[in-house]
């Protein structure tokens, strides 16, 4: 029987509340990664299963430790254990799509690792948690999803790391990938998935993580923004910077002229948009500013990519390298 590592970091998926009609006032992170495999007994049928708490936590929770203790066990597990098939992570959804874009950018093993949550708690009426877990595993142990990267499996599709968002706060069809759309999809009868072509890039693959992690705000565009928000940052010496513009990533005259007096070192600087989808591309004044464009990632992605290029040390020239690369953040 193929075996897989089940790692738990709690969420919604391991929530309950005080009835099964509540779907809204509920504590996260109740359940054990133990419960909530003994919850779906189909799943001894798939493959033998190992269990891990990582975190028992609602993911608004999450911390840098966290993901610097799940990218250790991921990878040691993977490098220990040749015949293992692949990773599943139960996570809460409001930051799934950073821990999978993370592992994205760190996970270079082409076994697949696969993140999924719940849109309901545990305790509710049709919860979806149960049918979400046993699809996750399906695509885990799939000869398809080998060489795709982190996977998100959630309502019965299959999410790139680099596309998937969260959209809307309630219903199980909460999570999409504007701008691609899924990768796939799950049922009873199988995963359907195309397989991966050629090889993707990992550009942190051997980055060790450390236990004290970089400051890297996020400051969002709109009408008449607060130029001190930003200057506070400057003025922080923090190691990144990522610009939510409005439109097309598009600064205020404020917040350019803010930049352009900065006469002190500047972080690495990126630059999204607050629209949900479609791209930011290369402006003539960024160089001017520091600033470089986040392609189609949103502001919480790219902070990511920011974390990781300031831990390993880049300077503007290998993160300007990096976002060249079309296929890591086209």
């Amino acid at each position: 029987m193929k075996r897989l590592l089940l790692l738990a970091t709690g969420g919604t998926i391991a929530g309950c509340a005080d009835d099964r009609a509540t779907l809204n006032n509920y504590t996260a992170g109740v359940l054990g990664g133990d419960a909530l495999l003994a919850a779906v007994p189909q799943l001894r049928e798939l493959a033998a299963i190992d269990v891990e708490q990582i975190a028992n936590v609602d993911s608004a929770d999450l911390l840098f430790e966290h993901w610097r203790l799940l990218v250790g066990r991921i990878r040691e597990a993977l490098a220990a254990d040749p015949e293992l098939s692949g990773v599943v992570i139960t996570h809460g959804t409001n930051t799934l799509e950073e821990t999978a874009w993370l592992l994205q950018l760190l996970i270079e093993d082409p076994r697949p690792v696969v993140l999924v949550g719940a849109m309901r708690p545990a305790t509710a009426l049709s919860a979806d948690g149960p049918l979400n877990l046993y699809q996750a595993v399906q695509v885990a142990l799939s000869r398809e999803a080998r060489g795709h990267g982190a996977l998100v499996v959630m309502d019965g599709q299959i999410h790139a790391a680099q596309w998937v968002s969260k959209l809307a706060t309630q219903g199980v069809g909460a999570f999409a990938s504007p701008g691609s759309g899924p990768l796939g999809w799950v049922d009873d009868v199988g995963v359907h998935l195309p397989m991966a072509s050629g090889s993707r890039q990992v550009p942190f693959a051997n980055l060790d993580l450390p236990e004290q992690w970089p400051q890297v705000p996020i400051v969002y565009g709109c009408v008449e923004p607060e130029p001190l928000l930003l200057t506070a940052c400057l003025n922080a010496d923090v190691a990144g910077l990522v610009l939510t513009g409005t439109g097309a990533g598009q600064l205020s005259a404020a917040e350019r002229s803010a930049l352009q007096d900065w006469s002190g070192r500047r972080p690495l600087m990126l630059r999204a948009n607050r629209c949900g989808s479609g791209p930011v591309h290369h402006h003539p004044g960024d160089e001017r500013l520091g600033l470089l464009p986040a392609g189609s990632l949103n502001p919480q992605k790219a902070r990511v990519l920011l974390l990781l290029a300031s831990i390993a040390g880049c300077d503007g020239v290998a993160l300007a390298g990096l976002i060249a690369q079309r296929q890591l953040i086209s």
